[in-house]
């Protein structure tokens, strides 16, 4: 099953501004986490409780936190944090 983005208004905000490096970064990250959200390479559970909930790092960058929506399809992202 492949997934569609879906940015939350708390992660629209926190792309404004951002180099157009982390956008690409961004935007690579997230196509291949909508082709498999749960691939240890790409995301780690933030919690044991909800292993939908998950946490993407972009090396020593920032990171991005999401939720993986099953019923809708949807790769819900509200958090993008760059620290580059």
């Amino acid at each position: 099953m492949s997934y569609r983005p879906w940015l939350q208004g708390q992660a629209l905000q926190q792309m404004d501004g951002l180099p157009a490096e982390a956008l690409d970064l961004l935007v690579r990250s997230l196509a291949r986490i909508c082709e498999d959200p749960y691939d240890r390479l790409l995301s780690v559970a933030m919690s044991d409780r909800n292993p939908n909930e998950r946490m993407a790092q972009y090396a020593d960058f920032g990171f991005m936190e999401f939720e993986v929506d099953e019923d809708a399809g949807l790769i819900r992202v509200f958090a993008i944090i760059w620290v580059g």
